[in-house]
């Protein structure tokens, strides 16, 4: 009976050993959980908390935190009344909306060392921000119609930057018009505008490309302080063959380099799909995709390398965007100077899923780094849900693990808008919690995470989950939205 019960108390102890707890705290009225992010170059998540704006379902942030993998706490700011948060590249600044000034009109503050610089609306006027990605967990990630003129992406801890035409206007044509840099000064508010040296016009378009209903255009990624690059891509007629185009720019909008990152397929079709590496096009019944979706890179922090990924098929596609059924998947490794090091080319189980699947901007696609590795991931909300994932070894692109999970999705789950809520249920043992798509990732590749959520005995109310993958592991976030929240690190 003693070994019985030790053995007991060893697997226990082992399985508690798992995972940290970070965060276990109540839900409160005043200090309620509004948001999260991860900051990968501090290793530390992110926590904000704070209060609802009478009269609406908005809340402000009063104050934040961010952890380590241990656990240990840091105050970043308190006795503040601030609107959606975000950091910028460098996690030494972050913005913020001042609500007190007006809920329509977006008035910016942004803070450098807690010092809060004011960005107003006429000082940033005739600027788009759209080309800006917003940037978190080494991928770069174009913005929607709705946060398109938002400056989160568009700023550092020395500036704001934007674009501007010939008429010294924020609307852009990047077939037609010139363009030019918009440098605003947080230190002292000044702007100053420097002419851009725009990317070869007839590398992207022409009778050997890949056919578009979409005009030609660009996104950018601010790197640090220092400079920027800008992207473009161009697909070949045949769907073969992909180029990146890395153009790195410094601050007066000159160029400094090119680097093409080559693609190539034997006998597959690369093809979009909703991996946020170009804009979606909003249209009255649809969403339309143009060729910067044709893939998306995560880079790697410390050595610069390229992670490009994306999706493939059996079938020729005709245009870009082009409604196929998807296959597989690859991710291509470059150097920072653009040298192939290896491509992993992979097919998707689950062809009775993917048969049902034409629309291509509902297959969500994503990259990550996980345990030093890298973790893809597609999912679906389009008749069928599914998630498929894949650890793939960062130094030979073999798959070290892969897993295909299928889930209900159950509207009625709460329909008022909380901390996280989601309408994704488990088929199988874990009644009464909800997770988001990611979160499947995550149950299929983690096995303590797994033994975790179905050691929660099913209470009264409806439980739900989300996940970060990370270096250090994956942060899962826990929720009834009334009594409690938590928040783990499994870091095996």
């Amino acid at each position: 009976m003693k070994r019985i019960l030790f053995s007991i108390a060893l697997f226990s102890s082992v399985y508690l050993s798992a995972q940290t707890v970070i965060i276990d705290e109540k839900i409160e009225d005043t200090n309620y959980p509004i948001n999260f992010e991860y900051l990968p170059n501090a290793e530390k998540f992110v926590m904000y908390r704070g209060e609802r704006i009478k009269m609406t379902a908005s809340y402000l942030a009063t104050n934040a935190s961010a952890y380590d993998s241990n656990g240990k706490k840091e105050t970043l700011f308190q006795n503040q009344e601030l609107y959606n948060c975000s950091y910028s590249i460098t996690e030494k600044s972050f913005m913020a909306y001042d609500v007190s000034k007006s809920i329509w009109t977006p008035y910016y503050k942004i803070f450098v060392d807690n010092k809060p610089v004011e960005i107003n609306p006429d000082d940033r006027k005739e600027m788009n921000f759209s080309f800006f990605s917003t940037y978190f967990g080494g991928v770069s990630h174009s913005k929607n119609n709705r946060e398109s003129n938002n400056i989160d992406g568009a700023f550092n801890d020395l500036y704001v930057l934007g674009f501007s035409n010939q008429k010294n206007k924020g609307k852009i044509d990047f077939e037609k018009d010139n363009i030019f840099l918009e440098v605003l000064e947080l230190k002292t508010s000044s702007r100053k505008r420097f002419p851009v040296e725009k990317p070869d016009l007839t590398l992207l378009q022409g009778d050997s490309f890949a056919k578009t209903n979409m005009k030609v255009t660009f996104r950018c990624k601010l790197n640090g302080n220092e400079n920027f690059d800008l992207i473009t891509k161009s697909v070949s007629k045949d769907f073969k063959k992909v180029i990146l185009y890395k153009a790195t720019y410094n601050l007066e909008g000159k160029k400094i380099k090119t680097i093409p990152f080559t693609l190539e397929l034997t006998d597959k079709f690369f093809v979009t799909s909703g991996n946020d590496g170009g804009p979606e096009e909003q249209e009255q019944s649809s969403v339309d995709l143009d060729n910067l979706s044709i893939n998306n890179y995560l880079e790697d922090r410390k050595t610069g390398d390229l992670y490009v990924y994306g999706i493939y098929s059996d079938e020729n596609p005709k245009k870009i965007g082009d409604r196929i059924h998807p296959n597989g998947f690859y991710v291509f490794k470059f150097d920072k100077e653009g040298n192939k090091v290896w491509e992993s080319i992979n097919k998707i189980d689950g062809k009775d899923f993917f048969e049902k699947i034409r629309y291509d901007a509902t297959l969500k696609v994503s990259l990550a780094e996980y345990n030093k590795n890298l973790v893809f991931q597609v999912y679906v909300n389009s008749f069928t849900e599914f998630t498929n994932a894949s650890v793939v070894d960062k130094s030979t692109g073999s798959i070290l693990k892969t897993s295909f999970l299928e889930y209900n999705n159950n509207a009625s789950h709460e329909k008022l808008h909380t901390f996280i809520s989601y309408t994704y249920d488990y088929v199988g043992d874990l009644r009464k919690k909800s997770f988001s798509q990611k979160s499947f990732a995550a149950i299929i590749l983690n096995e303590n995470l797994f033994k975790y959520l179905k050691s929660i005995p099913e209470g009264d109310t409806r439980l739900h989950f989300t996940t970060l993958f990370t270096d250090q592991g994956i942060w899962l976030v826990e929720t009834d939205n009334k009594k409690y929240y938590k928040v783990l690190l499994f870091k095996d």
